[in-house]
């Protein structure tokens, strides 16, 4: 065995093991301390929306916040989506269904859109109410993810999805994680293709690794 291979396995190994022991945590967690968590993170993606419209001229009137429906006990922005609607601004989530397995879409989503779940259990804007969004048209980037580290990295749920869409971003995009501050570690197994967080947004605190 090479190498290179026998590397790669030890880092899927690493990966997998990690993945298995954050999501049995994440499963534990009462609907009580996710909402309560949910709630004061939605809070500060809200001010901090604000502060990168003024630090870094963030247009989020005339572009696109690129968000998620949450799965399971994954941190829920069903505040944030609603704020934005009410505010006007545009929100897409991703779209699997009907796309090869790993590969997702933007869609925007409405406060009216219909929604149907996926194989995967998440759910979706239908067909009849999705209407893709670009990659270029996303000012800002918000994801989920299983752990995170103290340098920006992030691990995901290991199907691919978030990997092959980032690839397609502009460079100027910004990304921003979510998390339970539990979820951060000093440092999680990475591969050269996994592309770093800008920002980090927890119950907690928020972080900061891109330079401004």
């Amino acid at each position: 065995m090479s190498e290179d291979l026998q590397t790669a396995e030890q880092l899927d190994r690493a990966k997998q093991a990690l993945r298995s022991e954050y999501l049995a945590r994440r499963k534990m967690i009462s609907q009580e301390e996710s909402e309560k968590a949910s709630h004061t993170i939605c809070q500060c993606l809200s001010s901090f929306f604000k502060e990168l419209q003024q630090m870094i001229k963030l247009d989020l009137y005339n572009r696109t916040v690129f968000s998620y429906m949450a799965y399971g006990r994954e941190i829920n922005l069903r505040e944030l989506h609603e704020e934005l609607w009410a505010q006007g601004r545009l929100l897409a989530v991703p779209r699997t269904i009907g796309l090869p397995q790993g590969e997702m879409e933007s869609v925007y989503l409405r406060a009216d859109s219909q929604l149907v779940k996926s194989p995967l259990g998440v759910w979706e804007p239908s067909a009849e109410t999705a209407k893709p969004c670009l990659p270029q048209d996303l000012a800002a980037v918000v994801l989920p993810g299983v752990a995170f580290d103290e340098q920006g990295g992030r691990l995901g749920h290991g199907g691919g999805y978030y990997d092959r869409f980032l690839a397609q971003l502009p460079a100027e995009t910004i990304l921003i994680g979510v998390a339970y501050e539990w979820q951060v570690l000093p440092s999680v197994p990475l591969a050269e293709w996994d592309v770093p967080l800008d920002f980090l947004v927890t119950e907690k605190r928020q972080r900061t690794f891109c330079a401004n």
